[in-house]
């Protein structure tokens, strides 16, 4: 994926949010089901950019499963959009984003983000992360599984 691939909006939507979940919350409520849509596939795309999932990243000699690579590079895309680029463009590698990740000292000379996780509504509990959220904020609007939305060709 080249980095001009993911929509500009899409970025200042989380810079704007960041550090509030409730915030992204409320901006997520407020738009229509595609906007919704285009910020899950965003979001989705600005992930799977960095790493197959599959593949796992190494971390201290350990080969993550592919949901812990999810979990991560999930994470580095609600660090925003510098912090993506620059792990897309490898100035930073994905195992030294891990350990900031983890709370550990990294080499990344970076201020992470950690989200407040403070959500409105009781329904949107089980989402508390900016790349899960929009899920949480579309069943609740809409009646429908985002997932399932797209897989339903």
């Amino acid at each position: 994926m080249e980095t001009e691939d993911v929509p500009g909006w899409f970025w200042e939507v989380l810079d704007t949010a960041r550090p509030s979940l409730s915030a992204l919350e409320s901006w997520l409520e407020s738009q229509p089901r595609g906007v919704l849509e285009g910020y899950a596939l965003a979001y989705l795309e600005a992930a799977e950019s960095l790493i197959d999932f599959s593949e796992g990243v190494t971390v201290d000699g350990e080969v993550w499963s592919e949901d812990s690579t999810e979990d991560l590079c999930m994470w580095v895309v609600g660090q925003g959009r510098v912090f993506w680029r620059s792990t897309v463009e490898g100035a930073w590698e994905l195992p030294d984003a891990a350990q900031a990740y983890l709370g550990r000292p990294s080499p990344l000379m970076w201020e992470v983000t950690q989200w407040d996780a403070q959500v409105l509504r009781p329904e949107h509990t089980g989402y508390r992360c900016p790349g899960t959220l929009v899920h949480g904020v579309y069943r609740t609007r809409f009646g429908q599984d985002l997932y399932e939305r797209f897989t339903a060709g």
